[in-house]
């Protein structure tokens, strides 16, 4: 807190008359630099700019009292200063301060002289008489300095150096006034710049403020309704309610509402009186008036419809032998003026009417706010940026230092990060060891103030409550039975209620159990910082060891209801409790039991059960147990290697100890290894052998998994018989060993092998089934399986709504298991169901889902897929741009993953690109290099499609032997692939080629044969098409009766597939009526196919057609002018 100014020293503020409101700041700017060399430059720099300002303002200004004078000694300065000879550099900065402070002045009065309020400046006479007299009295000290001052006084050099110093100090207290006291009128936008230059240091201007929005609005909601308004902004340190505060205060409603405001800041003030000093500062009561009834004049001189706003008022709230009397205090003023204060914690003060309703603590910002935050001060977002904006947790100071670490250019991200990663919350900081300036000292503040002093065993509790990343229920049984494992003295409760209070914990009320947790730079500090005792550590570790102990089994319901909410603190404390030599064959065991946990929800960690195998070595059946277990985990990293060597490891510990059950568990288990590793022969041998020792050690349980992947590996061999047996058998073991688990996933490869089977029926009851007693054994990621097969069952039977919602329920559980890969391939499930159904824009959004899935999880191959399958849905939106980039994006990325079969689908579908895009050569090229690979790949079929393409080209490029060609090798192809519909398609196209070459009994021929393999595969659009190309093959050969059926059956046939354009084909049998000469039919015919069905089809080619039929109609019945007009018509559509 700054000491009462002297009349010298006394504020100089700017008032500019008409309606803005009253803004004072005190203690708010620290000193400028006094580095001897930044002080020299300085000034020779500054000193021209403020001498042109100085003769401006000097004549802008002239009749304004003072200004002209304090411009007058400003230029003597200035001029003075190359004369200085002693004490030099000292009397260079205190002309450097009195330049840095003039310029602020003659920059705020040019403004004003320039504004049409210039006449409101005679409100300043008096400021400006003080500063006029502070800086004859510096131009005094100075002239001393100068040669000439040598000669005229007998002065030694130490007495000449303690004048400038004392006014250098005198500048300092000015430029503290000047700048922390200041009453500001201003009622015109065009002043909000000086506004912001003269009242408002830049520390205490309104900062950018992004995602406090809703608090913001239910204050200013407040102000404006309440009368008057009593408000305390709540939160951790670093929150921003400084910046909220200020936010508010500068919303143009409230400055309407309340337009006298005062700002005070808190910070220093030690006890209530102190605090009214200071308001009675900021109110610029004279020292004359301040004396045992100050309080009153205190109130009195506040205008009305005031606001005052108390900012960090814990200083002097932390002091509980004050707090008394801070509440009486602000009881007084509430029933005078608007009030808000800033407090860190949650605990309001007492005895005050607060407006209704509260304002809850703030929380931390969302990520996206954050990023938004960072984005709007620094820049672009990259990767170690978004790993430090999600370190800091949301906490707005955090995120302001770093934007200003990153914003100078003195770190890179990646740096900042990596010493984010040694040093955390200590990183940050800019230069300063204020709160503001350094995250370490604004946490420091909070762990270590008066309020948590207050409760010693609390300081305990905070450092043990740092060890726990996941938090802890905020319930009270959770509470006792952690207490229990305390010593004596530790009230869990009143810690907690302590630590919240000063928001050193909130409560997370995500989700159905509520969590009292630490932000990670609060947690990062008190890690570092505070020493737990090692009988607190006992405690808490002795807690988690009961509480795993409770759920020897992985599919306990009542283990699920707890333990996912805890492995991040479990893991701690077991990390903990090795690394500090705690080890025991108990702690081994809850190690064990742990890491089973953890992989069987989806997490397998290594750490822990690798410092248990350290830590332990006898008995050898314990040692074996844990090596089994690291192998277990090892499996799930898909390090087979690892989990290989880690089993045959258990398994001799566990012979050594004759221990035949531990044996069987890990030969199992290498069966399992086999398995992942495509050596059939061995894992066959090692589930038999497996088998055998567990009828020996009587463990059904065991003999049910060992015949499981017997199931597994007879399923791979393709011995589908033998496979139903062994998972029928399995089932039936695991309903004895009540292994719900165990008998869901039999179900489940039963219903594999019926889909293999072609049984879907069968299949569907069986993922059904299993999808249930996996809901029964909390198994998410099994269930997700079933429900997974499910939709590849309803796909293969077309019900795709029914497929749909598997998918996405599939997909659903996938994420909640954490299972990237599943959920990509589930995605992509998704999009085929969608593009069967039409719906583009769905499948579109799908396949990129997947895709960025597939690259999540670091899957080439399935990336490449998605690809190849957004190639194909742009193309069927027409978007021919992005299917060429898809297709050749997959193919690259096909390439890379060495699919040679996956590369020639993506260049066939490039082909079929280029065809659209009528890029014939390319097409031409791609569809050869398409076959090339699609033979290297063995692939008949999509050989067969390459060649059907070629021949599409051929005709385009009207080279009819080369098509003709083409398609009859197509058709062999398709032939020997047994696809009985690529093989119609060519025959079909075939047809078409032997039109165009007048060979219309072959044509005929091919017609009738691909419209017989359409129907063989229920494609009755392709049937159509073919009836269609008869009609065109019996017209041209005049046998009109067979044209007019065939029109009509192949009507009926696009009438059943929703086909308007093809309806509109077949029922212009207006040719067939010509050559009759019934040319009233004829005219009826080509009306109806052009108006009604051409025109629906938005088929303008097709609709010329129509009306270019309509006129040869016309001309034949001698009606010329309408024939004409028939012929222009169709031109135009043409």
């Amino acid at each position: 807190m700054q000491p009462i100014p002297t009349p010298v020293q006394a504020s100089f503020a700017t008032m500019v008359a008409h309606g803005q409101p009253m803004l004072v700041f005190t203690n708010l700017i620290a000193s400028p630099s006094t580095n001897p060399h930044e002080v020299i430059a300085s000034t020779t720099n500054t000193a021209d700019t403020v001498m042109k300002l100085a003769k401006n303002v000097g004549e802008m200004l002239k009749d304004v009292p003072y200004v002209k004078a304090v411009a007058g000694i400003i230029i003597q300065i200035i001029q003075i200063r190359d004369e200085i000879k002693m004490t030099k550099e000292r009397s260079l900065e205190l002309i450097n301060k009195v330049l840095q402070r003039s310029k602020i002045v003659l920059d705020g009065l040019l403004s004003v002289a320039k504004s049409p309020h210039k006449d409101t400046l005679i409100r300043i006479e008096g400021q400006l008489m003080d500063y006029h007299k502070l800086l004859i009295e510096v131009l005094s000290v100075l002239k001393a300095n100068t040669v000439k001052g040598m000669f005229n006084q007998v002065v030694n050099r130490k007495s000449r150096l303690s004048d400038v110093e004392k006014y250098n100090c005198c500048i300092d207290d000015f430029n503290t006034g000047f700048l922390d006291s200041r009453q500001i009128w201003c009622s015109n936008s065009t002043l909000v710049e000086l506004l912001n230059r003269l009242c408002f240091p830049q520390q205490w201007l309104p900062q950018l403020m992004i995602g406090r929005d809703e608090e913001k609005s239910k204050v200013i909601d407040i102000l404006l309704h309440a009368v008057p308004a009593h408000i305390a902004i709540l939160g951790g340190g670093g929150m921003g309610k400084t910046t909220l505060a200020l936010s508010i205060l500068h919303d143009h409603a409230v400055v309407d509402k309340y337009p006298s405001q005062y700002f005070v800041s808190c910070e220093g003030v030690p006890a209530v009186l102190s605090l009214v000093g200071e308001i009675a500062n900021t109110l610029r009561i004279p020292l004359a008036n301040r004396d045992a009834h100050l309080l009153d004049t205190v109130i009195s001189s506040f205008p009305a419809h005031s606001l005052l706003c108390l900012d960090n008022l814990e200083t002097i709230w932390d002091d509980e032998t004050i707090r008394l009397d801070l509440e009486g205090l602000l009881s007084v003023l509430e029933q005078h003026l608007g009030i808000i204060i800033t407090m860190r914690g949650t605990q309001r003060p007492s005895r005050v009417s607060w407006s209704r309703p509260l304002l809850a603590p703030l929380q931390s910002l969302t990520y996206a706010s954050s990023r938004k935050i960072f984005e709007m001060t620094c820049g672009p977002v990259d990767e170690f940026v978004e790993k430090l904006l999600n370190a800091v947790d949301g906490i707005p100071l955090a995120i302001s230092l770093i934007s200003a670490l990153l914003e100078k250019g003195s770190e890179s991200s990646e740096s900042l990060w990596g010493q984010w990663a040694k040093a955390q919350s200590g990183v940050l900081e800019k230069g300063g060891s204020d709160r503001l300036s350094n995250l370490d000292t604004s946490i420091h503040l909070s762990v270590y103030g008066p309020r948590m002093q207050e409760n010693p065993k609390a300081i305990d509790i905070l450092a043990m409550f740092s060890m726990l990343p996941d938090g802890f229920p905020d319930d009270h049984r959770a509470m006792e039975e952690l207490e229990n494992c305390l010593p004596k003295g530790y009230n869990l409760h009143k810690a907690f209620l302590t630590m919240r209070r000063v928001s050193l914990v909130h409560v997370n009320e995500e989700g159905k159990l509520h969590r009292l947790r630490m932000l990670y730079p609060v947690r990062a500090f008190c890690e570092q910082r505070l020493e737990l005792p090692d009988e607190v550590r006992d405690g808490i570790t002795s807690y988690y060891i009961e509480k795993i102990g409770h759920f020897k089994d992985v599919t306990d319901p009542d283990g699920h209801m707890i333990l996912p909410s805890e492995p991040h603190n479990i893991h701690a404390v077991l990390v903990q409790a090795w690394k500090q030599g705690r080890g025991s064959p108990l702690l081994a065991d809850t190690t064990i039991l742990f890491t089973k946990w953890s992989t069987y929800i989806g997490n397998p960690v290594e750490e822990v059960i690798s410092l248990a195998i350290q830590g332990v070595v006898d008995p050898p059946s314990l040692h074996g147990a844990c090596h089994s277990t690291l192998g277990q985990v090892y499996f799930h990293q898909d390090k087979l290697d690892k989990a290989e060597a880690s089993f045959e490891h258990a398994a001799g510990l566990h012979r050594q100890a004759h221990s035949v059950l531990g044996e069987a568990n890990d030969v199992n288990n290498l069966g399992e290894v086999y398995m992942r590793q495509n050596k059939l022969a061995e894992a066959e041998a090692s589930f038999e052998h497996a088998a055998g020792l567990h009828q020996q050690a009587h463990a059904i349980l065991g003999e049910a998994n060992d015949i499981q992947g017997l199931g597994k590996v007879y399923m791979w061999q393709d011995k589908l018989a033998d496979a139903e047996a062994a998972f029928k058998h399995a089932a039936d073991l695991h309903r004895q060993a009540h292994s719900i688990l165990g008998e869901a996933n039999d179900v489940n490869n039963l219903g594999v092998v019926h889909m293999q089977w072609d049984k879907l029926a069968d299949a569907k009851a069986s993922f059904e089934h299993a999808a249930d007693l996996h809901r029964q054994a909390h198994s998410v990621l099994g269930e997700a399986k079933d429900v997974d097969n499910l939709g590849k069952v309803y796909m293969q039977q077309n019900k795709l709504a029914e497929a749909e919602t598997s998918f996405e329920h599939a997909a659903n559980l996938y994420q909640q298991a954490h299972s990237v890969l599943s959920e990509a391939n589930a995605a992509n499930n998704l999009g085929r169901v969608y593009i069967q159904q039409k719906k583009l824009a769905e499948a579109e959004a799908s396949f990129k889902h997947a895709a960025d899935l597939h690259q999540k999880a670091h899957d080439v191959l399935g990336e490449a897929n998605d690809d190849n399958n957004l190639g194909n849905v742009y193309m069927q939106q027409n978007k021919l741009a992005e299917a060429e980039a898809s297709f050749k994006h997959a193919a690259d990325l096909h390439k890379k993953a060495h699919d040679v079969l996956g590369a020639a689908n993506d260049i066939q579908g490039l082909g079929e690109v280029y065809i659209r895009q009528g890029k014939l050569a390319d097409a031409e090229a791609s569809f050869r290099h398409a076959a090339d690979f699609h033979q290297q790949a063995q692939d008949v079929l999509g050989e067969a499609n390459d060649i059907q393409g070629l021949g599409e080209v051929y005709i385009l490029q009207d080279e009819l032997a080369d098509a003709e060609a083409s398609f009859e090798h197509a058709a062999d192809l398709h032939r020997q692939a047994h696809s009985v519909l690529g093989e119609a398609n060519d025959l079909s196209s075939l047809g078409k080629v032997y039109m165009q070459q007048g060979k219309l009994a072959e044509a005929e021929t091919s017609f009738e044969h691909a419209a017989n393999l359409h129907r063989q595969t229920y494609d009755v659009l392709g049937e159509a098409n073919d009836i269609q190309g008869l009609v065109e093959v019996y017209t041209q050969q005049d046998r009109l009766a067979e044209a007019k059926a065939s029109f009509e059956h192949a009507a009926d046939l696009y009438q059943q597939v929703h086909s308007v354009r093809g309806e509109a084909n077949a029922n212009n049998l207006g040719e067939v009526y010509m050559q009759w000469g019934k040319l009233t039919v004829a005219d009826a015919s080509f009306e109806h196919a052009a108006a009604d069905l051409h025109r629906q089809a938005h088929d303008v080619l097709g609709e010329a057609n129509d009306i270019q039929g309509l006129g040869e109609v016309y001309m034949q019945q001698d009606k010329l002018a309408v024939a004409e007009a028939s012929f222009e018509h169709a031109a135009d559509l043409h």
